[in-house]
């Protein structure tokens, strides 16, 4: 995956990967606290926030490394969205969104960002483990963002898979006409 970054990138890349599977969670801060690093903290999330190099070019190496060691006859990629709780306005992307899930402690409606995430399913020993590829932020405009979310998730990557056989499987949000065209334009089959 490091061919995708620049070389003085590479080292600080390891270190927060290493870091992120020995954490529970995974945050920058747990993996900064498990690994004996090389720099200060605040090194890590610059690089993570301004360095220069792509999201989508280290994505699209992640999913070249699961195409050379997974092999399968089909491949599965999930879309699915949450909500990640915000109390402040100012956070991007952060507006009132109805509670789905119905827990008991949260209100009908909360403040918060919406995410969409893509993700590879593969079965590892008989049970079914998914691999994130990519997520991105909804912007904070209307619900229809989340279809467009999830289009450009599957554009970013989808060249890689050219003639493999594809399901895309997505909760009934995205089941709309135009979302399910452009999935069986690239020839896709889609599962809501």
């Amino acid at each position: 995956m490091a061919e995708a970054l620049p070389l003085r990138s590479v080292g600080t890349f390891i270190e927060l990967l290493i870091g992120a599977m020995l954490t529970p969670e995974g945050f920058v801060t747990e993996a900064y606290l498990v690994v004996t690093m090389r720099n200060h903290w605040s090194s890590y999330y610059k690089w993570l926030q301004k360095g220069r190099w792509s999201w989508l070019g280290l994505s699209r190496q992640f999913v070249r490394l699961i195409l050379k060691v997974v092999k399968q006859e089909v491949i599965h990629l999930v879309i699915d969205d949450t909500l990640t709780l915000r109390a402040s306005k100012k956070a991007p992307g952060s507006q009132i969104h109805h509670q789905h899930g119905n827990k008991p402690n949260l209100a009908q409606y909360v403040r918060g960002q919406c995410w969409v995430s893509l993700a590879w399913v593969i079965r590892r020993e008989k049970r079914p483990v998914a691999l994130p590829l990519l997520t991105r932020l909804v912007p904070g405009i209307s619900n229809t963002g989340k279809r467009v979310a999830a289009k450009t998730l599957i554009r970013a990557v989808y060249r890689l898979l050219d003639g493999r056989k594809v399901r895309v499987l997505v909760d009934s949000w995205y089941m709309r006409r135009i979302f399910i065209e452009s999935m069986l334009a690239r020839g896709f089959d889609v599962i809501g």
